[in-house]
């Protein structure tokens, strides 16, 4: 998107709007992670087999990540959108009615491509309707949109659960949908470069991958994303569950929006201090030796809430360097525009393979009422994945090098 396509003024009402948008789809992660144990306990689901409720919308990013920006360009970004909030809102509902395991999984696997179609044509819309000028400032808006929709749905999703069961959780999220639907079809302004675009099918879907794959300023983003996303639903999904009621309703709230603010801070260290690798550094640095001292405090009664938002703040860092590794590597429209894909599509790797990674460690140490010991193998993953990470972002760090930006 180039600035001229952009708005000489930003439409602040409609970058609010699409930003609820981008929450109401990561509610479709957060939803089920947030109220895991009583939608595990109603499908007698457990360990493994449970975790795939989280991550089953992840399948389809995993097949579709570095294309599907492909089939929203030719269908119209506007268009996506309403098409997918019409299509989780179905799925939604249908869920409300916690309908048989294997329909449940399926509408849950069908959710990605509603999840796709939003988190794709959302930041693209923002960028057509913001001024030139304000664009980074309306994309470091947007990308607060999956730890506020972790935070929002730790609140109310508890509640709801509680209070009406937990089919109500997937019926609010439905309902949501719904009312996003109308929002979008009466107030969300057409742009002038929104519309269907001629695409080669055989450029979308053979050789960007081919062309991504082989190119390490297209790949480094998502290698390093990849292990962030492994983590983040798993520790925010399960550390709650090893803790007293009263400190897991806090982490459910706190935690993703306490790594939020790390997700600034790495724009501003960036900015200002270090380069965007180093940052990466510091963040995986932070969550590898954080995480090994929550797994100590876990059975001391005492510092663990300190300890895991301070794990959770690091962990931010992790997700902000990762987006803006993609221009310190390359300013080539073209080139960015892969790298985007192959982070969506690594990123869902993480999302898929994450939960029920944990959930077989966690399980097989006893589970969560076996005490704080069944942690151990969860906080071996995490410091192996931050040690990956590490190695990758000393990669990227050769080709950015070390230093901070010039002012």
């Amino acid at each position: 998107m180039t600035a001229s396509s952009a708005h000489p003024r930003t439409r602040w009402a409609a970058v609010a709007l699409l930003l609820v948008v981008g929450i109401a789809a990561a509610m479709q992660f957060a939803k089920v992670a947030t109220v895991f144990v009583p939608v595990s306990q109603a499908y007698g689901a457990a360990g493994t087999a449970g975790a795939m409720l989280i991550s089953a919308p992840a399948v389809v990013g995993l097949a579709l990540g570095l294309t599907a920006s492909v089939l929203v360009s030719r269908l119209g970004f506007r268009r996506v959108v309403l098409g997918c909030l019409a299509l989780g809102a179905v799925l939604s509902l249908t869920q409300a009615l916690l309908p048989p395991l294997p329909l449940f999984l399926a509408a849950r696997a069908l959710e990605g491509v509603a999840h796709l179609g939003l988190v794709i044509s959302c930041p693209v819309l923002i960028i057509q309707l913001s001024a030139p000028r304000r664009v980074s400032l309306a994309m470091s808006i947007w990308g607060t949109f999956f730890g506020l929709a972790f935070a929002i749905a730790g609140w109310l999703g508890p509640l709801a659960a509680e209070a009406w069961g937990v089919g109500s959780v997937f019926l609010g999220h439905g309902l949501l949908l719904a009312v996003l639907f109308a929002a979008v079809l009466t107030v969300l302004p057409r742009t002038p470069v929104d519309g269907p675009q001629p695409v080669s099918a055989h450029d979308g879907f053979l050789r960007a991958h081919l062309s991504a794959y082989r190119s390490p300023r297209a790949v480094l983003p998502g290698c390093v994303f990849v292990f962030h996303t492994l983590m983040y639903t798993a520790l925010i999904t399960f550390l709650p569950l090893f803790t007293d009621s009263g400190t897991a309703a806090t982490l459910l709230i706190w935690m993703p929006l306490v790594s939020i603010a790390g997700t600034v801070a790495a724009g501003l260290l960036a900015d200002r201090l270090m380069s965007t690798s180093a940052v990466l550094l510091l963040g995986y640095a932070g969550v590898g030796v954080l995480v090994v001292l929550v797994w100590a405090l876990l059975g001391a009664g005492s510092g663990i809430l300190t300890a895991a938002l301070a794990m959770m703040f690091f962990s931010g860092l992790i997700q902000g360097g990762s987006f803006g590794l993609i221009p310190a590597l390359s300013t080539d429209p073209t080139v960015a525009a892969r790298s985007n894909g192959v982070l969506t599509q690594l990123g869902n790797v993480g999302n898929l393979l994450g939960p029920p990674l944990f959930a077989a460690a966690i399980t097989s140490a006893g589970g969560a009422g076996a005490g704080p010991q069944a942690f151990t193998p969860a906080t071996v993953w995490v410091v192996v994945f931050c040690a990956a990470g590490a190695v990758v972002s000393l990669l990227a760090l050769r080709l950015t090098g070390a230093r901070a930006p010039q002012r």
